[in-house]
C-alpha cells in the first residue's frame, strides 16, 4: 500500500512539472467589493468608530517577472506596480440626542449620519506566482500602497496622506479569476472642532485616523 501511495505521489509530481507552466498575465484588473472599519487614534467621537455598509474598489496595475523561466517549471517572481489605486466606503451611523425643551418635556431626536472615505493611490511590491495545468495559477502579493485620504462627513471635507498596505491572494483560471486583499494603515486628517466656551468660534485639530479592511475582487489578468 505504501508503496501505491508513493507511486501516485511520484506520478502527480512529475506530471505537475511537466505540464505546470501556465504563466500569468503581465497586466491585471481587479473589480472589489470593500469592507472596512475606521479607528481614530484619539476620541474626536464615535461617529468615525463605525463598519461600512458599503464599498467598491478598482484598481489597474502590471506585474514586471524577474525569471523568464519558471523555478521547478511552476513558480515565478515579480514586483507589482499598481498605477491605479481607488477605493471607496461608505458608513452610516444613527445618533440619539435628548434635550429639555421645556420644563418637565424631555424630547428624543435620532439623526442619520453618512460618512464617505475614499483613497487614491498606487501600490508597489513583490509578488510570487505559481504556474499550474490547463490555465490555472495562483498569485500573491505584499505591497505598499502610498494614498491620497478622503473623508466627507457632515458636510464638512477633510483630506490628508495615507500610508497604506496590503496583502492578498488570487486564482485565475486563464484571464478571470476572483482574489482576496486585506488593507491597512493610518491616514492624518484635519478636523474643526467647536469651542464650547467661545461662541461660534473654532479650532482646527490633527488626527491620525486607522483604517483597515479587506476587499474581495474579480481578477483579470491578460
Amino acid at each position: 500500500m505504501k508503496r501505491i501511495l508513493l507511486l501516485l505521489t511520484s506520478f502527480g509530481l512529475v506530471y505537475l512539472n511537466a505540464d505546470g507552466q501556465s504563466k500569468p498575465g503581465k497586466k491585471y484588473f481587479n473589480i472589489g467589493y470593500v469592507s472596512q472599519q475606521l479607528i481614530p487614534n484619539s476620541n474626536l467621537g464615535d461617529v468615525l468608530n463605525i463598519k461600512s455598509k458599503f464599498g467598491a474598489s478598482l484598481s489597474s496595475g502590471r506585474t514586471f517577472f524577474l525569471n523568464k523561466d519558471p523555478i521547478a517549471k511552476v513558480l515565478y517572481f515579480g514586483i507589482d506596480w499598481t498605477y491605479l489605486d481607488l477605493n471607496y466606503a461608505q458608513y452610516k451611523q444613527t445618533g440619539t440626542y435628548t434635550y429639555e425643551e421645556q420644563p418637565g418635556e424631555i424630547l428624543t431626536e435620532t439623526e442619520n449620519y453618512i460618512t464617505h472615505k475614499a483613497e487614491i493611490g498606487m501600490q508597489v511590491g513583490p509578488s510570487v506566482h505559481v504556474g499550474l495545468t490547463d490555465g490555472f495559477s495562483l498569485s500573491g502579493h505584499v505591497r505598499y500602497a502610498p494614498s491620497y485620504s478622503l473623508l466627507y462627513e457632515d458636510e464638512e471635507f477633510s483630506g490628508g496622506f495615507g500610508n497604506m498596505f496590503t496583502t492578498g491572494l488570487s486564482a485565475n483560471y486563464g484571464a478571470f479569476g476572483i482574489g482576496f486583499e486585506t488593507r491597512w494603515g493610518t491616514a492624518k486628517h484635519s478636523f474643526n472642532l467647536d469651542i464650547e466656551d467661545l461662541e461660534e468660534q473654532e479650532i482646527t485639530v490633527k488626527e491620525k485616523i486607522k483604517l483597515s479592511g479587506s476587499r474581495i475582487f474579480l481578477a483579470f489578468r491578460f
